[in-house]
């Protein structure tokens, strides 16, 4: 038993001298430390008893033997390359990222190149402006073997005896290689004020060498209040003075339309109605009064056209009830007087219920269908004409 308690301490100190003796080797398993402690002092117990009087230099042999059972915990070296094996994947999958936006840059330019395509669309589109820009303009069949244009008011096949149509023509003469052509303009306009343009040229020596050719052009811009205003100042007042001195008389032909055909003849360079249900720039619609629109003040001279319509309501003192049809067909009258707050126009007409002219009421708010329009006598350069009529 004496002997037993001595050792002990012996080894703890020079535990310490043999490992500084094999710090190369307690260096790998330096990582372990707590492990190597823990596994001595077992061993010291259990051969106390037979090994430690003959072998108390045979302690450092037993450390070795007890240092090689520490290997098991080199896993934790095998850790550090599993580390770096982590580690470089990073970078490849960063790599791959990269590569992508460099394939996806080529078809950008693809992209754009559509849009360019695109804007090459609205071009030809252009070329057909009523199929998606709303006016009535369109190509016409030009009919070349019937010879229409050596007439001297002729029109084609397609727009002969249409009376929604207004439509100028203008003639011009030119050599060419000794011979005399002829340019016939024919300028057609329809109830948007859209118009197309027929041209043709040729020889009336020979009259089946011709060329013909169309173009179409959109209806005006829509005015502005001072515009308009403006327009009243020229020809409104003019027509208001004039149309009451027509007053208890038959004008033109006593028909609704003759009255005001005759009154915008002497104004020369006033645009003439185009059929029978334009007149000029519009100020006021009105369709059954589900749908009613006022672009400027109704003003004296402005033209009324009245188309498919019922009044009904009550008028006079005794708020006798009343009902009426006019615009079957077209009618027209021009304004008087416009009483903004009953919302009632007077007009003068004629040829609906007498054959002279004389004046009208129209109470708006009873229009329960049809449509009413206020029109704006506009100049002859409002749809780039020239001239006079």
């Amino acid at each position: 038993m004496p002997r037993a308690a001595p050792p002990p301490p012996p080894p703890a100190k020079e535990a310490p001298k043999q490992d500084d003796d094999y710090d190369p080797f307690n260096y790998t398993s330096s990582r372990a430390p707590p492990a190597a402690p823990s596994h001595p002092p077992p061993p010291s117990k259990s051969p106390e008893p037979v090994f430690s009087p003959p072998e108390p230099p045979a302690m450092p042999p037993s450390m070795p033997p007890s240092i090689p059972p520490t290997p098991p915990p080199a896993p934790p070296p095998a850790m550090p390359p599993a580390m770096p094996s982590f580690q470089p994947p990073p970078p490849q999958t960063r790599a791959p990222p990269p590569a992508p936006p460099s394939n996806r840059v080529p078809p950008r330019p693809s992209l754009e190149v559509q849009r360019s395509v695109t804007n090459t669309r609205r071009s030809i589109d252009f070329s057909r402006p009523s199929m998606e820009s709303g006016f009535v303009a369109n190509d016409v069949d030009l009919a070349p073997q019937s010879g229409w244009w050596l007439q001297p008011k002729g029109l084609p096949p397609q727009l002969q005896g249409r009376k929604d149509i207004f439509f100028e023509s203008e003639e011009s003469q030119s050599a060419d290689q000794g011979k005399t052509m002829v340019t016939r303009d024919l300028y057609i306009l329809y109830q948007d004020y859209s118009q197309t343009v027929i041209t043709v040229t040729f020889d009336p020596q020979d009259t089946s060498n011709a060329h013909l050719d169309q173009r179409h052009e959109p209806p005006p811009r829509a005015l502005r209040q001072d515009q308009l205003e403006e327009s009243y100042e020229r020809f409104g007042r003019l027509i208001s003075t004039a149309v009451t001195s027509k007053k208890d008389t038959v004008v033109g032909d006593g028909t609704p339309q003759g009255l005001v055909y005759e009154l915008l003849r002497p104004l020369g360079d006033a645009l003439l109605p185009v059929g029978t249900r334009a007149y000029g720039a519009l100020v006021y619609s009105n369709l059954a009064n589900a749908s009613t629109t006022l672009n400027d003040e109704i003003r004296p001279g402005d033209i009324m056209s009245v188309r498919n319509a019922k009044f009904q309501g009550k008028h006079g003192a005794m708020h006798a009830k009343y009902s009426v049809e006019i615009g079957k067909p077209d009618h027209v009258a021009v304004v008087a007087e416009w009483d903004g707050t009953k919302r009632k126009v007077r007009a003068w007409e004629q040829g609906r219920e007498s054959k002279k002219v004389k004046l009208e009421s129209f109470k708006l708010d009873d229009l329960r269908s049809g449509e009413v329009k206020i029109w704006r006598v506009m100049p002859r350069s409002w749809v780039g004409w020239e001239g006079q009529n």
